[in-house]
């Protein structure tokens, strides 16, 4: 699929995908391994309101105790609060809700669609007090648009304050495909920072020289919040929000061009 709207208009079930997991975990070969749900996409993506096949995925892992990881922007895992809890009893689980940014202006622009950054914070408050360990994920952190450390620290103390045990952040990465669509958005919304991108990002990653910029940013407001998990990652590294109150981001990292 393109990297554009087609992963919102083409939308392909696997229904049977919870029966499959089953016989795959108990083969003499699986040796309990992290399974991990959403580093390729969403698993709560609108359509598993009716299909259940994400709940069903976590039952099966629950019943056999297997760890878990779960990355998601949606609310609707608070669903399975009963499931995922009954699993970290058992055994390793941990939600990582992405959020990249408090402000309105900003979540409206670069994450239409999704759940206010604010009503994810309240349900993965509600998951900890569930018993279930939760993690934020800033990920992507995008140059010129959430990179500026009020913004950063935002995120990050209200990660805290939620009840979330680390933080772990990411730069933007443009592979091909999701290059165009994105600098399309880019020179769209934020036309005054499309030709440093242009310039800077002549390949997937940014100049070191700007990572390194929001790697110590990101290390340096965590220590300040005492969570741990790791600063950003690059290319080659191993107060509680209130609907509306987040100003804009000041002092963005420019690309170094």
């Amino acid at each position: 699929m393109g990297a554009g709207d087609d992963f919102v208009t083409k939308i392909v079930v696997e229904t049977d995908f919870a029966e499959v997991l089953r016989r795959e975990l108990v083969r003499p070969a699986w040796k309990a391994e992290r399974v991990s749900l959403g580093t390729a996409t969403d698993p709560y993506q609108p359509c598993e309101g009716r299909y259940r096949i994400t709940r069903a995925v976590l039952e099966v892992l629950r019943d056999r105790g297997n760890p878990v990881s779960v990355v998601t922007k949606s609310t609707l895992v608070l669903r399975d609060h009963d499931v995922l809890a009954d699993l970290a009893r058992r055994t390793d689980v941990t939600v990582h809700f992405t959020i990249t940014t408090l402000d309105p202006a900003t979540w409206r622009a670069t994450e239409p669609g999704t759940p206010p950054p604010w009503q994810r914070l309240r349900v993965m408050q509600r998951l900890v007090d569930a018993g279930v360990p939760c993690g934020v994920f800033p990920v992507p952190i995008l140059p010129g648009i959430t990179n500026a450390e009020v913004s950063i620290e935002a995120v990050i103390r209200a990660a805290r304050e939620h009840g979330a045990s680390h933080v772990r952040a990411s730069a933007l990465r443009l592979a091909p495909l999701v290059k165009e669509h994105y600098l399309g958005f880019v020179g769209e919304t934020y036309p005054d920072l499309l030709p440093p991108y242009e310039r800077g990002y002549t390949g997937a990653n940014a100049p070191k020289e700007y990572l390194r910029g929001p790697e110590a940013r990101v290390a340096r407001i965590r220590s300040r919040c005492g969570l741990d998990g790791d600063g950003v990652r690059g290319p080659d590294s191993p107060g509680r929000p209130v609907p509306g109150g987040m100003p804009a981001p000041r002092g963005q990292l420019a690309l170094p061009l």
